[in-house]
C-alpha cells in the first residue's frame, strides 16, 4: 500500500507538470465579444472551405471581414483578457491568407513555354529534393526533409510531451497516430490527412507561428508518395532518424512480454521514474547521445553508445552502469542520483529478462504511466483526478468563460448554462442515467464504473465545437449534438443543450450507455458507438433526433456506403460510418440479454471476436454483410 501511494503521488506531480496551468478566467469578456470571436472562427472555416473548393474570389471578402473584426477586438476594452484568443485567431488568419494567395497564383509562370510538337521537354537536373522542389514526391526523404521540420516545430507538444494523446518522438509513434483520435495521415492521401489539415488551417503548431506553405506542401507530397520511411529503425528518435554510418548496426532487441509474475514490472514500477527524471534529456528533439526514452521500443534500441539494456545481464547493462556512475557521468545528469533500492529495481527487471508489462512497445511512456496509475486508483481518487481534469479541459476549451460546476454522486456537471438550467439538467441526467441502468439491469444507485463521469454542457454550438478543437484536437462534425470519450484516465461526455431542450435526453442516454460499454473492456469503436446510440434510442423513444439517425442510415446506404466503412474505420468514425454502425447494432441490441452477456464475457477477458461469435452466432463482417443486404432488399420493395 505504501508503494502504491508513492507511485500515485509521483504521477500526480508528473500530471500537473505535464498539463500546466491556465490563465484565470476573466469576467471582463462581454457576451457580444464572445459572439464576435465565434463569428470570426466561423468566417475562417468558411474561408478555408472556399479555398479548398477553388473559390478564391469568394474567399477574399471574408478575409477582409475577419481582419476588420479582429481590429475591433484588438482595440476593445477587453483586449488584455482576449490577448491569447486574438493571438490564436491572428495565426489562423495568417495561414488562411497564405492559402488564398497561393490559390490566386498562376499554375505556372507566365513565360513558361510548352515544348514544340514532337520534342520532349528538357530533363530536370537530378539532385537532392528540397522544400522548394516538392514535385518529385517519390524522392522526398523522411529522415532528411520531413523529420527536421517536425522535430523543429512540433517538439514541445508532441515529442517531449503527448498533448491530445499524440506523440511523434519516433516514426512508429507518428504512424500510429493519436490515442484519442486515431491516425493522422493515410499513405497516398496527403490533402485529406488530418496532419496536413491542421497545418494548413494554422491551428498547429500552437507556438512560434505556422509552417511555411512549402513545408506543408512537402509533407503533403511525402504522404501522397506513400509516407515512406527511409531510415534504419522506425523506433529511432525523429530528430536522429538519419542513420549514423560510422556506428556499427547492432541487431535489434526483441520485445518480450511480461507474464505478470515478475516482482518488478516496467510500466508499473520503472516508467514513472524514467518519465519524471530522464525525459528532459532523453525526450527532446535532440536527445542526449541520440538516446530517447519516450517509448519502450526506443529504450531497447539504445543510442550512440549502443544498446543500454542487456536482458538477463544487469551487470553488463549500460543503463545500470550509468545509474551507478561506473561508466562515465552518473545519470540522471544534474539531478540527485537514484537511491540504491530504486537502482536495484532496474537490476531486478533486467535480470528477469527486461520484459514489458504493456501491449504496445511504441506507446508513449507518459501516457502508459497515466493509464497504469489511474487503473490502480480507488473510485474516490480517480473521481478527484477527473474533477481536476474537468476544470483543466474547460479552461482549455473556453478560457474566457467561468463555468458552473455541480458534483453529483455519480457524475460531475460542468457547463455555461444559467444556474437554474444547470440544476434542471442535473435532475434530467439522473433520470436518464436511471433508465440506462435498467436497460443493462444495473443498480440505479451504484456507480457504473470506477471514477465519476464528467458531463460538459454547452449553451452554444460554437462552445461545443471549440471544445473539440482545443481539447480533442479535431473538428467535430457540424451535425453532432454530443459525444463521449473514454480512457482509463478520463471519462467524459459533451452535450449541446439548446433552449428548447430538443434531443438532450437522447444525447445523455448515449453518453451514459457508451461510457458504461467502453468501461467494460477494450473493443472496436464502431461496436461501442453503434451500441450506445441503439440503446439511447431504445430508452428514449419517439425522439426526433433518433428519427434523424434512422434517416442517416438510409442515406449512407443509398450513397453506396457499406459495412467496411465502419468495420475498418479505426478509432474515429465519420458521419456515415457512425450512422451505419448504429443501424447494424440496433439489431444486435434488440437481443439485449445476448448483448449484456457479450459485455460480461469481454469484461472477463474473452477476446472480442470470440465473444461476438459466441453470443451472436457469427463474425462481425458476415453478420454486417447480411444486415446490409436485408436493408438493400427492404428499400427495393
Amino acid at each position: 500500500m505504501r508503494r502504491q501511494t508513492s507511485v500515485v503521488g509521483l504521477f500526480v506531480a508528473f500530471f500537473l507538470a505535464f498539463t500546466g496551468s491556465a490563465r484565470p478566467a476573466s469576467a471582463a469578456i462581454t457576451e457580444e465579444q464572445q459572439k464576435q470571436v465565434a463569428e470570426i472562427e466561423q468566417a475562417l472555416k468558411e474561408t478555408l472551405a472556399l479555398v479548398k473548393a477553388k473559390k478564391v474570389d469568394e474567399a477574399e471578402p471574408l478575409v477582409t471581414k475577419v481582419k476588420e473584426s479582429l481590429d475591433r477586438l484588438a482595440t476593445s476594452e477587453a483586449k488584455d483578457e482576449l490577448a491569447d484568443t486574438i493571438s490564436t485567431l491572428n495565426k489562423k488568419l495568417a495561414a488562411v491568407e497564405r492559402l488564398v494567395a497561393k490559390g490566386k497564383a498562376p499554375a505556372e509562370p507566365a513565360d513558361t513555354k510548352k515544348p514544340a510538337a514532337g520534342k520532349r521537354p528538357a530533363a530536370k537536373p537530378k539532385g537532392k529534393p528540397s522544400t522548394k522542389d516538392v514535385g518529385k514526391s517519390d524522392e522526398i526523404s523522411f529522415t532528411k526533409q520531413i523529420a527536421p521540420i517536425l522535430a523543429g516545430r512540433c517538439a514541445s507538444c508532441h515529442i517531449r510531451q503527448t498533448r491530445g494523446g499524440f506523440n511523434m518522438a519516433t516514426y512508429a509513434a507518428l504512424k500510429k497516430g493519436s490515442t484519442e483520435n486515431g491516425v493522422v495521415f493515410t499513405p497516398g492521401k496527403g490533402e485529406g490527412s488530418r496532419l496536413v489539415e491542421v497545418l494548413q488551417s494554422g491551428d498547429m503548431p500552437r507556438g512560434g507561428g505556422p509552417l511555411k506553405p512549402e513545408e506543408i506542401a512537402l509533407i503533403s507530397k511525402w504522404i501522397d508518395a506513400g509516407a515512406k520511411f527511409d531510415g534504419t529503425d522506425e523506433n529511432s528518435p525523429i530528430a536522429a532518424a538519419t542513420p549514423d554510418t560510422n556506428q556499427p548496426q547492432q541487431p535489434a532487441l526483441q520485445v518480450a512480454q511480461a507474464s505478470g509474475k515478475e516482482s518488478v514490472q516496467f510500466v508499473r514500477d520503472l516508467a514513472p521514474i524514467i518519465v519524471s527524471t530522464c525525459i528532459d534529456c532523453h525526450g527532446g528533439m535532440q536527445p542526449s547521445g541520440r538516446l530517447t526514452l519516450t517509448t519502450f521500443a526506443a529504450l531497447l534500441r539504445g543510442g550512440d553508445s549502443g544498446q543500454i539494456v542487456s536482458p538477463s545481464k544487469p551487470a553488463e547493462s549500460l543503463l545500470v552502469k550509468k545509474l551507478k556512475g561506473t561508466a562515465g557521468q552518473r545519470m540522471p545528469l544534474r539531478k540527485e542520483p537514484l537511491d540504491d533500492a530504486t537502482i536495484q529495481k532496474f537490476e531486478t527487471w533486467i535480470a528477469d529478462g527486461a520484459k514489458l508489462d504493456w501491449p504496445d512497445p511504441n506507446e508513449a511512456l507518459d501516457w502508459a504511466v497515466r493509464v497504469m496509475v489511474a487503473s490502480k486508483m480507488s473510485h474516490d481518487e480517480l473521481s478527484a483526478m477527473r474533477s481536476e481534469l474537468a476544470d483543466k479541459n474547460w479552461r482549455l476549451g473556453s478560457p474566457d468563460v467561468t463555468p458552473q460546476k455541480i458534483e453529483d454522486e455519480q457524475f460531475i456537471l460542468v457547463g455555461n448554462l444559467a444556474p437554474i438550467r444547470m440544476m434542471e439538467l442535473v435532475e434530467q441526467a439522473r433520470g436518464i442515467r436511471g433508465k440506462v441502468a435498467k436497460a443493462f439491469n444495473l443498480p440505479v444507485d451504484e456507480p457504473f464504473f470506477k471514477g465519476r463521469l464528467t458531463l460538459f454542457a454547452f449553451k452554444r454550438h460554437f462552445d461545443y465545437t471549440e471544445f473539440g478543437t482545443m481539447v480533442e484536437r479535431r473538428e467535430l462534425p457540424t451535425e453532432w449534438h454530443g459525444h463521449w470519450r473514454y480512457n482509463v484516465v478520463d471519462c467524459y461526455g459533451c452535450a449541446l443543450v439548446p433552449d428548447d431542450n430538443k434531443g438532450v435526453d437522447l444525447i445523455l442516454a448515449e453518453i451514459f450507455a457508451g461510457s458504461y460499454i467502453e468501461n467494460q473492456a477494450k473493443m472496436p469503436r464502431w461496436f461501442a458507438e453503434g451500441a450506445a446510440r441503439a440503446i439511447a434510442a431504445r430508452v428514449v423513444q419517439r425522439d426526433s433526433l433518433a428519427k434523424q439517425w434512422d434517416e442517416d442510415v438510409k442515406q449512407a446506404l443509398a450513397n453506396g456506403r457499406g459495412p467496411d466503412d465502419f468495420l475498418k474505420a479505426g478509432d474515429v468514425l465519420s458521419a456515415d460510418s457512425g450512422a451505419l454502425s448504429y443501424g447494424f447494432m440496433k439489431g444486435l441490441v434488440g437481443r439485449m440479454p445476448k448483448f449484456v452477456a457479450m459485455l460480461n464475457d469481454l469484461h472477463q477477458g474473452t477476446p472480442f471476436d470470440a465473444a461476438f461469435k459466441k453470443n451472436f452466432g457469427g463474425d462481425p463482417a458476415a453478420l454486417a454483410a447480411g444486415w446490409a443486404q436485408r436493408e438493400a432488399y427492404s428499400r427495393r420493395k
